[in-house]
């Protein structure tokens, strides 16, 4: 697996799409993608298009504002853009002082990430930046396209216990600031018997 360093500098080259339920929160978060230097910084709208964005890297800011089943649907919307860029963006949720379960719960409910706030800004910087330049395991299903939600059952105290409950297709992907977004390779699963 290729991976780059993760340089932090390279969000300057990628626009961040801040998705918020109002507009004092979503002004908040635009600061706070304004202090990490990304190139471009614009509010979500239902009327997007992905022509401005095919040849940058997108990332999408959700503010925490959002109820599960509103969180849920953002990112059936998101996945679903016509768009390679925009549909395999990064969509990255950031929630405040949030337990640990909470955040398994927005990676198992298929955010690239989840990131708490308040926190230090080159930590948040790096989290977002480590999206750039590796490559990333997604995952489709007849009801689901996103990253890997198994993904943090790694890092528990024994082998993962989940098993494929139905076909599916394994996408690899890459983001790059000179390319865009890439699927290098697609693998299909069947179920296991």
């Amino acid at each position: 697996m290729h991976a780059q360093p993760v340089d932090p500098s390279v969000l300057a080259h990628c626009v961040a799409i801040v998705v918020s339920q109002n507009k004092v929160d979503g002004e908040a978060l635009m600061r706070l993608a304004e202090r990490l230097r990304f190139g471009a910084v614009i509010a979500h709208s239902p009327k997007l298009k992905p022509e401005p964005f095919n040849h940058r890297l997108v990332f999408f800011l959700v503010h925490f504002d959002f109820a599960n089943t509103a969180r849920m649907q953002l990112l059936r919307d998101l996945r679903h853009f016509p768009s390679v860029s925009l549909a395999y963006a990064p969509v990255v949720m950031f929630l405040r002082d949030a337990s640990a379960a909470q955040i398994k719960a927005g990676i198992e409910m298929g955010f690239d990430d989840v990131i708490n706030v308040p926190g230090e800004g080159s930590a948040i910087a790096h989290r977002l930046a480590s999206q750039i330049g590796r490559e990333h395991l997604y995952v489709e299903t007849r009801t689901y396209l996103g990253p890997d939600r198994h993904r943090m059952d790694r890092f528990g105290p024994g082998p993962a216990q989940r098993q494929a409950e139905e076909p599916h297709a394994r996408l690899f992907i890459m983001r790059t600031v000179e390319e865009g977004v890439h699927i290098l390779r697609r693998e299909d699963v069947h179920k296991a018997h």
